[in-house]
Parts: structure tokens; C-alpha cells; sequence
């Protein structure tokens, strides 16, 4: 379901109409006979008061009439609607949201506590409320689910590959993000205006097995530079390493 605006009757407009509703009341009051008239007249004039509403800067109303909806105002100022409708203010300014931290792996087993910076606002308020329970709730759960799923992608580091980790490319990850986390929050009615990573750190837990003969390799490699070794001397260089690398905290 998508906005639908409408236009509801000037507040002003229809103070002036129970005034008049008001005065003729009070005339046909002071006829003979028409009493039970003239009380119907101020009952209904009375009723006609709970159709008055504000819409503040900022916000949408959406009207609701025995349950269907009708239509939204996001307009601001003092409007009239049928007395027996019912509103839901929708907020439309910018909302900035923190998610986590929380702990995750990286496609390459490493353990990551990592957190998101949102700001968005709400851009179809009939979309966003009756698509989601709760906005902010729901807007918060797509976003680390959006975060978790683009972690899992990547390694976090890139051990001398041509490959994006991470650790190092921080503007690629954040750009990916971004772009998937705005089509996701678009079908709910919610416009995206940034989204970062705030953070993604190693937890420093354990390497995994693929990792550590990685860095094995690349450090044997530099010290085979500067001093020629045989094969036999990098065979026990590279355990020595990993076995220091694997149990590095």
C-alpha cells in the first residue's frame, strides 16, 4: 500500500460552518414546536467538533475511516475530517540510528565486533506503517541483517591478494552497504540518506589455519630477500610461524 494524498477541509472553513450550524440551531430553538429539532441541530454540532486535527511540520497523518484507509496529509496546518475517522501521525524527519555493536565472522573465519551508522526518514508513510509493526524496530532489524550477510562476503584482510578486504577498504565496503541496505529500506517506504560502518574490528581471537600460512608465507618470503634459504630452512621457518601465528591472541 502507497500514499495516497488527499486534501482535507481547512479547520478555519468549518469553524465558521458550526458557527452558522450554531446560529440556526438557536433560531429554530425559539420557534413553537421545533425543540426536539433545534437539539438534534446542536447535537450534531457538537459531534462535528472531534473532526478537528493539526498536522504538524514534518509529519504525515494518515486517515483511517472504519478501518480502511482513506488517504494521507502530510501538509501541515488545521484541517477537519469526518468525526468518526481515526489518525496515525507518521514522523518524515531524518532519523539517525546506531545498530550493535555485535560479534560476527569475515568470510575468511576471522571474529569481528562491528557496528552501523544509519540516517534515513520515512518517504511513503502508508508503505512504512502498514508494512512494518514498529519503523524503527524493523528499519534497525534490515539493517544488520543487510550488514551481516555483506560481511560474510568479504575477508578481512587481503594478504598481498588483489581482492577487497575489510581492514583496508573501508569506502568499497561502505559503498556496497549503502547501495544494498537503500534498495532494501526503498520497498518499505523508507528513504536511506547515509549508511557507514562505524566500526569493524577484530575481536583478536585465534587465526584460522588459512590465514596463518598466509602470513607464514609472506614473511618467509621477505626474509628469503635479504638471506637465500634452502628449502629445508623455510620448511621450519614456515611451522615455527604458524605455530606462533595460530596461538597469537
Amino acid at each position: 500500500m502507497t500514499d495516497k494524498k488527499i486534501k482535507g477541509i481547512s479547520g478555519y472553513i468549518m469553524i465558521i460552518v458550526q458557527a452558522v450550524l450554531f446560529g440556526a440551531a438557536g433560531y429554530v430553538l425559539s420557534l413553537p414546536d421545533l425543540g426536539a429539532i433545534a437539539m438534534l441541530l446542536f447535537f450534531v454540532d457538537l459531534v462535528l467538533l472531534r473532526g478537528y486535527f493539526i498536522v504538524a511540520q514534518g509529519d504525515a497523518n494518515l486517515i483511517s475511516l472504519l478501518g480502511k484507509y482513506k488517504g494521507t496529509i502530510n501538509a501541515s496546518g488545521f484541517y477537519w475530517y469526518h468525526p468518526f475517522r481515526s489518525i496515525q501521525k507518521i514522523s518524515l524527519k531524518d532519523e539517525v540510528q546506531m545498530v550493535g555493536p555485535w560479534d560476527t565472522f569475515a568470510k575468511d573465519g576471522v571474529q569481528l565486533e562491528m557496528s552501523v551508522e544509519l540516517r534515513w526518514r520515512v518517504s511513503d508513510a502508508a508503505n512504512a506503517h502498514f508494512g512494518m509493526a514498529n519503523i524503527k524496530d524493523s528499519v534497525l532489524s534490515i539493517a544488520k541483517e543487510t550488514a551481516q550477510t555483506l560481511i560474510e562476503m568479504y575477508p578481512y584482510e587481503d594478504f598481498g591478494e588483489e581482492r577487497v578486504s575489510l581492514r583496508l577498504h573501508s569506502t568499497t565496503v561502505n559503498h556496497a552497504y549503502a547501495t544494498a541496505l537503500k534498495k532494501k529500506l526503498e520497498e518499505v517506504g523508507v528513504q536511506l540518506e547515509s549508511a557507514r560502518f562505524n566500526s569493524i574490528r577484530s575481536l583478536g581471537k585465534k587465526r584460522a589455519a588459512n590465514e596463518a600460512v598466509a602470513i607464514a608465507d609472506q614473511m618467509i618470503q621477505e626474509v628469503d630477500q635479504v638471506n637465500q634459504l634452502t628449502e629445508s630452512e623455510k620448511a621450519g621457518m614456515k611451522l615455527q610461524l604458524m605455530s606462533l601465528l595460530m596461538t597469537e591472541k
